[in-house]
């Protein structure tokens, strides 16, 4: 080999060296914020990594199985008396603890709700029995600062008989869930309001965190993109690409493109669901029908209320999923359903400032707070309170 030769074969050795290691080094530092759990001795679990047993073991000591009849098996709740911490890496939110983590605590009943709660309702109360999912239990924030624990402190302070039950989270995830689990076990609480919360993953197919990603901002798997398989040209040549995967096309109906996902699609896929969960096919209708309906049986009103997601909401973006809210606003109206739609509240906040984390992107405290009066004004409404 001529010298010259022997100098470029150096010289592309010694790039392809170095690239690799600058590539490896910028992976480590580019370490996206994270999510992950500590156990009552505040041992971290990283759900991400940890083995087949270290998932059982850490599951069998907050949660079993619901044994009462439900739409699909393996429906978790949370043990009575867990207690367990949600937690964060990367930026922190003023209320996180030294180790940025959330306590969790669950009564009695299995709900994070007040110690001492009974099935039964003490005689003169009007109680509240709000259904849903992690934006019902609070997911990433304080039990004391979580809406239903927020709106029974406003309104208690001139209807000292009303109590809020927080249902949320527990055993429940889609509507239909919502509404075998009041049949068959929050209906014990003999509720004179039966609050039922909505988020647009409980609607439509989603991918991502709690978000709709652009096909080409992220995979079917939520991996960052890679350009020949370099993150850094990745980042360098398309900015970003995944803190602007929530800029979704405006001039594209969002709503229309999820509804027809094909079934076999990897947003279904990826999840083990189908349309069948889903609005496409009916079946958050018919569970709020049924909610209303059983209701009615027993004495009790229905209402619903609509949380959007946190994406597109700032001054001059466009949210992409107003149609939705607007189709589960127009069908209550027609089943004569009260219904509380938030995405005004939220209009014009920039999103990253109601996350809990890049990493997890439910309503903050700032959030809750946002949506507290908002919601005690609807819950005093629906019940005529005077």
């Amino acid at each position: 080999m001529s010298p010259l030769g022997k100098r470029l074969l150096l010289a592309t050795v010694t790039s392809a060296i170095a690239g690799g290691l600058a590539e490896w080094l910028y992976r480590g530092m580019r370490q996206a914020p994270r999510m992950y759990f500590r156990d009552t001795e505040r041992q971290p679990y990283w759900p991400q990594t940890a083995t087949q047993e270290q998932q059982i073991a850490f599951h069998s000591r907050v949660q079993r199985f619901v044994t009462a009849p439900m739409p699909r098996p393996g429906v978790a709740e949370w043990l009575p008396g867990a207690h367990l911490y949600i937690c964060y890496t990367g930026p922190r939110q003023h209320y996180f603890d030294a180790e940025g983590c959330v306590e969790y605590r669950f009564n009695e009943l299995g709900l994070r709700d007040r110690p001492g709660l009974t099935w039964d309702k003490p005689a003169g109360t009007t109680r509240v029995v709000c259904l849903g999912d992690s934006f019902t239990l609070g997911w990433g924030v304080r039990q004391e600062h979580n809406w239903p624990v927020l709106i029974e402190r406003e309104l208690t302070r001139t209807w000292p008989q009303l109590q809020i039950v927080n249902c949320g989270g527990a055993g429940m995830s889609y509507a239909d869930e919502y509404h075998h689990a009041l049949e068959h076990r929050f209906g014990r609480l003999q509720p004179d309001l039966v609050l039922v919360t909505l988020c647009l993953n409980d609607l439509l197919v989603t991918n991502g965190k709690l978000c709709h990603f652009r096909d080409e901002a992220l995979d079917a798997d939520g991996k960052p993109p890679t350009v020949l398989g370099s993150q850094i040209l990745a980042d360098l040549f398309g900015g970003n690409r995944v803190a602007r995967a929530l800029q979704l096309d405006s001039d594209r109906d969002q709503v229309q493109t999820l509804l027809d996902l094909p079934a076999d699609h990897p947003y279904y896929a990826t999840k083990a669901e189908t349309p069948d969960h889903y609005w496409t096919r009916g079946t958050p209708q018919r569970s709020l029908q049924a909610i209303r309906d059983w209701g009615k049986a027993h004495g009790s009103k229905a209402a619903v209320v609509v949380w959007p997601l946190f994406q597109g909401l700032g001054d001059g973006q466009t949210y992409p999923f107003t149609r939705m809210h607007r189709l589960v606003v127009e069908f209550c109206q027609a089943e004569g359903i009260p219904c509380l739609d938030l995405l005004p509240t939220f209009q014009g906040q920039p999103a990253e400032s109601l996350w809990v984390s890049p990493a997890d992107m439910h309503p903050n405290e700032r959030a809750q707070d946002l949506a507290a009066p908002t919601l005690a004004a609807f819950v005093a409404d629906v019940l005529d309170l005077r």
